[in-house]
């Protein structure tokens, strides 16, 4: 039995690396200028591919809709894919289920932080006097 709970173990510590290894690698796919042009750039990728509605969830504070593989797998283009499952070092196919729920929970948070860093800057420098 004790072989059996240790391989249950190591697999539940797999599965945590890989998903923590998997939004590491989506965060730095989506980086750029205050990840605010990545933002916009997945989001046209998504109004291309049909997934528009979902996108727009994420970018203006709804409730998540997370994506699912085959959407996923629509959505991503070749380079961004082998982008993850290099910085991974796995192979992108197991890696879809965590892209798939980690993508929209990356781009909700830089948007969030762009519609913060946007209302906290200086209306047209007008601030100063």
């Amino acid at each position: 039995m004790s072989g059996f709970l240790k391989g249950l173990k190591d697999k539940a510590l797999n599965s945590v690396a890989n998903n923590d290894a998997v939004a590491e690698a989506v965060r730095k796919m989506l980086a750029s200028e205050h990840g605010k042009a990545g933002v916009e750039h997945i989001v046209q990728q998504c109004e291309k591919v049909g997934l528009g509605d979902k996108a727009r969830c994420w970018t203006n504070g709804q409730p998540t809709e997370p994506l699912t593989v085959g959407e996923v797998q629509r959505l991503l283009t070749s380079d961004q894919a082998k982008f993850i499952a290099s910085c991974t070092g796995l192979p992108l196919a197991p890696l879809l289920p965590v892209i798939a729920k980690t993508l929209p929970v990356a781009v909700e948070r830089l948007a969030a932080r762009a519609r913060v860093e946007d209302a906290a800057a200086p209306a047209g420098g007008a601030a100063e006097a």
